[in-house]
């Protein structure tokens, strides 16, 4: 029983820093319909800037915290930026061409942190106070892993809160569903999109700072998380939240138990999980059979 618990609580952890990373993802795909693969590019920035703001030195939890979150705030900086004089562009093209787009973004996001940081490998120190263990009957939790939860919980009720409790969330569905009418409606249609691609782009931030104490940083990054993330949103069904946190968490525990229980099929992890999805369920767990339809909690 401890052998099988310690598989739950590596993969929870894993679920909730992925879902954090693909949450963003699914928020821009269901609100501007635009894949946008350079996501993987903004979750790399966030940890670099965690790294730079820190000075790869390790701090108190307080300190960390709040590095994190003025590392996703610089990386949604970036965003709002790129929003402005990039994707505005190729939200009136074809998927294809807006997917190819985003994708030269991400190689010029990769090859800028060559630039900046180098190529070898950077290390982040953990603060002392995430260090420990938390204890539960026969269960140990680290203390990191503990936060990670906490801020999965939040990000997941802040969004829904966001979408189905806020004037502006109706602004948002609105958009999602046709953005025509939401503009012959009086809404900002802009002004909605700038607002949720720096949200979605914030979020990847956050996991890149998230996930700086835990992996060596080096432009890899780019790539390495985005491949998951497009299966999470996928698998989760395209626009919906709780699908890609449910998707998250499911390919989090996999891997986790794979590695544990047959760990010569752990490296295919995601590629099992989303063929068993895509012949199941090819529309995604809160997904609609045909068209993706809109953005929904």
């Amino acid at each position: 029983m401890h052998n099988l618990s310690l598989p739950l609580v590596d993969g929870l952890g894993q679920g909730v820093l992925l879902f954090l990373i693909a949450s963003g993802l699914t928020l821009v795909y269901g609100v501007m319909r635009v894949l946008n693969f350079s996501h993987g590019g903004f979750f790399m920035l966030g940890a670099y800037f965690t790294y730079s703001l820190a000075r790869g030195q390790a701090l108190p939890a307080p300190a960390l915290v709040a590095i994190v979150v003025a590392a996703g705030l610089l990386t949604a900086l970036v965003g709002a930026l790129t929003e402005r004089g990039l994707f505005r562009r190729l939200y009136p093209l074809p998927e294809i061409s807006s997917l190819l787009g985003t994708f030269a973004l991400l190689l010029v996001f990769e090859g800028l942190g060559r630039l900046v940081w180098g190529i070898a490998p950077l290390s982040q120190p953990q603060s002392p106070a995430f260090l420990g263990r938390l204890h539960l009957g026969s269960v140990s939790i680290p203390a990191y892993d503990v936060f990670l939860y906490a801020v999965g919980a939040a990000v997941v009720f802040g969004l829904e809160w966001l979408v189905e409790k806020t004037e502006f969330g109706r602004m948002v569905r609105a958009t999602a569903a046709d953005r025509q009418m939401a503009a012959l409606l009086g809404i900002d249609v802009e002004r909605v999109f700038l607002a949720m691609f720096s949200l979605g782009i914030f979020l990847a931030g956050l996991g890149g700072g998230l996930v700086s104490p835990l992996v060596g940083l080096t432009p890899d990054l780019a790539v390495s998380f985005i491949i998951q993330a497009f299966a999470i949103v996928i698998v989760g069904g395209l626009g919906s939240i709780r699908g890609t946190l449910i998707a998250a968490l499911f390919f989090g525990l996999l891997n986790a138990y794979l590695v544990a229980l047959r760990p010569g099929l752990a490296d295919f992890s995601l590629y099992i999980g989303m063929g068993v999805f895509l012949l199941l369920r090819p529309q995604g767990i809160m997904g609609r059979a045909g068209p993706a339809g809109e953005l929904n909690a």
